[in-house]
């Protein structure tokens, strides 16, 4: 009824009938008048019915999943059933089984019937719109709407359902939400079209994302409501092998499953891919294993109802794309997993994480690089630095063989062998091996990356003559320094015309053509240019700019050489003191100049304040570079001539015997140092009289020397008579610690 029955009696002309408290729909009909009598209301016989919950899913349950306890019991836990107004994420890799577990999780929502359960695919905007669509079909939203429209609308509805569950997966462009940086892809229609604006929110819903981005945490979710996929246990992994293939692993294949599981790095993807070959071409575990050592094997994408028919599943396509992302999000990040990818799956030393990441594009822009800690300026091409870490060389366990190998094989596949990322990512390897003391290594990559630049870029490209640059580097601490000079030349001429006297990388060829004169003995010549490039250094760099200082070292290492050891003391303490105040106390630079300033004290015969320096030195060397390090071993032999200096040749002597071996091992039995621990060894025998031991030695030092032109003339000098006679002297003197 409408209007108030108490005025029937009014004047229908002048009868004011009331309708502003009433609602009506759309397409509604109002009869007005005046109603004589009484009014009886009857509600309609109407039977109450629960709300039907609506369900999305694009997959079936996955009768095959492998419940992983920690991460279910996690999700459990901030996604409790009954739950409300939460959210939280699934971060993740490709191939670690995020999809599945969110899979898994709707299903188990499932069992509350008043549950309504939605999935979106959040790839791209298209995916993300597309199923926007499909929702809104199945909530009986217009279909007349589009657009911002369509997802406005959606949202809504989603948000009054009683009870809800969205799972938005494979987020990994979080630009598309509006997080950090631009989306790969810019929406559609303009840049504030960010997809975040329409996600449900509300007391009764459960948002649940899958991405690749850890940065998702503390964004689109809050903190600590990320949940870590990474690899399977061994047992979930044998577990889900055994139920794709439909027969579990038996006793005698336990061995053979465990090395094809360890293969496939305990991936869910590439262990399910695996059985459902196995499973499909009844393929034993041992053929599999033969046939996964041809690359394109893991091309292979096998029929898969959990995941969507038209993407590739296969192994290589997956972490293409998690490549791919990790490209786009952080360059930096991009050309380290490629200077990685070429290491053989063994552990990493976090210090070639730490150098791989000083490059751009692969290539350092700062060339005056070195390995290590020396006061040579011409001992790597790229700045040093070392671990954070105390006491914990190997850090890093994060590339598996898999990612190794496949990651090299997308980027020469994508890219091709001549592309220039390719040969930056080579040159860059090049120099984590230099910086890590494997020479041979770093040559062998050298001479290619110097071809393949030549050939493509030309001979006067800066990255060509860096290049050569970082060849002669390499022949110079490999001891071939006729060689090194000879391309140091050339790289100096080269780059005074391409780049200019004062530019820094032609500074740093004139330090480096300097210590190659100095590694020959040739110390007037190298004092000369020494003095040169420090003032040089010091006009368009400043007083502070570390390789101003580490031309000081340098100039105070060619005094110490020449035996002007005040002048060499009073430099070197000034350098420890700036490198102390600028790098820090762990820098492998300041340690370098302990080790400097202890070689002085020897030459002066301030013995005990050598070795406390000396043993400081060594325990920090083997803390940042490492047992092997060229450097750890170089201040094991220093800390032995000085215990020889006290007298304490028994300790002397159990020193140097390990630093030859070390010697032998790392440098090759050619190289200078090693010729120079062969030597000092021989003579030590022979003054006890031991004299087959120093003939043994004796005869293979011959060898060693015979091969070698390149020795410098001052230390023959104080290198024993190997033909039997008794040595020149005792002991050999002590020699600058490294080549500045």
């Amino acid at each position: 009824m409408i209007g108030n029955p108490s005025t029937s009696s009014m004047d229908p002309s002048t009868h004011q009938r009331d309708i502003t408290g009433n609602r009506f729909g759309d397409g509604a009909y109002v009869h007005q008048g005046d109603v004589h009598g009484s009014v009886h209301y009857h509600a309609p016989d109407v039977p109450a019915t629960a709300k039907v919950a609506i369900r999305v899913l694009p997959f079936p349950r996955n009768e095959d999943v492998v419940i992983r306890e920690d991460i279910f019991s996690e999700i459990e836990r901030l996604l409790p059933f009954g739950g409300r107004g939460q959210t939280a994420a699934l971060c993740g890799l490709g191939g670690t089984g995020k999809t599945q577990i969110a899979l898994e999780y709707a299903y188990r929502r499932c069992a509350n019937d008043t549950c309504s359960i939605f999935w979106v695919h959040a790839d791209n905007e298209t995916t993300f719109v597309q199923d926007y669509k499909g929702i809104a079909g199945r909530l009986g939203v217009a279909d007349n709407l589009d657009g911002e429209a369509l997802l406005t609308a959606v949202r809504y509805r989603i948000e009054t359902e009683a009870d809800w569950v969205l799972i938005l997966d494979n987020a990994d462009d979080l630009g598309l939400f509006g997080v950090g940086q631009p989306p790969a892809v810019q929406p559609s229609t303009d840049q504030s079209f960010y997809l975040d604006r329409f996600i449900p929110k509300g007391p009764s819903g459960t948002v649940l994302w899958t991405s690749r981005d850890k940065q998702i945490e503390g964004s689109l979710v809050g903190p600590r409501r990320a949940i870590d996929v990474a690899r399977m246990t061994e047992d979930e992994a044998q577990t889900l092998l055994g139920r794709v293939r439909n027969s579990a692993v038996n006793e005698k294949e336990a061995n053979d499953s465990r090395t094809l599981l360890a293969k496939l790095d305990w991936l869910p993807l590439a262990i399910s891919q695996a059985a459902a070959y196995m499973r499909r071409t009844e393929t034993s575990i041992p053929a599999y294993l033969s046939k996964l050592k041809k690359r394109k094997f893991l091309q292979r994408s096998e029929a898969d109802p959990h995941r969507r028919s038209h993407v590739s599943n296969s192994v290589l396509q997956t972490w293409k794309i998690s490549i791919e992302h990790i490209r786009r999000e952080n360059k930096m990040a991009y050309n380290i997993l490629h200077i990685l990818a070429f290491l053989d799956g063994q552990n990493i030393p976090w210090e070639i994480v730490k150098k791989a990441g000083q490059f751009e594009g692969g290539t350092q822009h700062n060339d005056s690089m070195r390995s290590g800690n020396s006061t040579d300026d011409d001992t790597s091409e790229g700045d040093t630095s070392g671990s954070d870490s105390e006491g914990d060389e190997d850090v890093l366990h994060a590339v598996t063989r898999l990612f190794d190998e496949k990651a090299l094989k997308l980027r020469r596949d994508v890219l091709g062998e001549k592309h220039p990322d390719t040969i930056d990512s080579m040159a860059s390897l090049a120099t984590t091996y230099h910086s890590q003391g494997r020479y041979d290594e770093a040559e062998k990559i050298s001479v290619e990356v110097l071809e393949l630049r030549r050939d493509v870029l030309g001979e006067k490209h800066p990255d060509t003559i860096w290049s050569m640059a970082s060849l002669a580097t390499t022949y110079h601490n490999q001891g071939r320094y006729d060689e090194a000079e000879k391309i140091k030349v050339e790289v100096l001429e080269l780059r005074r015309d391409v780049l200019g006297e004062k530019h820094p990388d032609t500074i740093w060829s004139m330090a480096s053509l300097a210590a190659t004169y100095h590694s020959q003995g040739r110390y007037d010549e190298a004092e000369k240019i020494k003095v040169e490039v420090l003032e040089l250094r010091r006009d368009v760099l400043g007083e502070k700019h570390p390789d101003t200082i580490w031309s000081m070292a340098s100039l105070a290492a060619t005094y110490h050489s020449q035996g002007r050891y005040d002048e060499a003391e009073k430099i070197k303490v000034e350098v420890l003191e700036l490198r102390r105040d600028v790098l820090g106390e762990k820098h492998p630079d300041t340690i370098d100049s302990m080790a400097e300033l202890a070689t002085t004290y020897h030459s002066q015969g301030r013995y005990d304040e050598a070795e406390k320096f000396s043993v400081e030195v060594l325990e920090l060397q083997r803390d940042v570079l490492g047992e092997k390090h060229p450097d750890t071993i170089r201040s094991m032999a220093e800390l032995a001539t000085t215990y020889h200096s006290q007298g304490r040749y028994d300790e002397a002597e159990k020193i140097k015997v390990e630093v030859l071996e070390l010697r032998r091992d790392v440098l090759g039995v050619k190289h200078p140092d090693t010729i120079w621990s062969m030597a000092e060894l021989a003579t030590k025998y022979h003054s006890q009289g031991r004299y087959d031991e120093a003939e043994k030695i004796s005869v293979e030092t011959r060898y060693s020397m015979l091969e070698r032109v390149e020795i410098r003339p001052s230390v023959y000098s104080h290198w024993p008579d190997l033909s039997g006679a008794p040595p020149v002297t005792p002991c050999p003197t002590w020699k600058s610690r490294r080549v500045p």
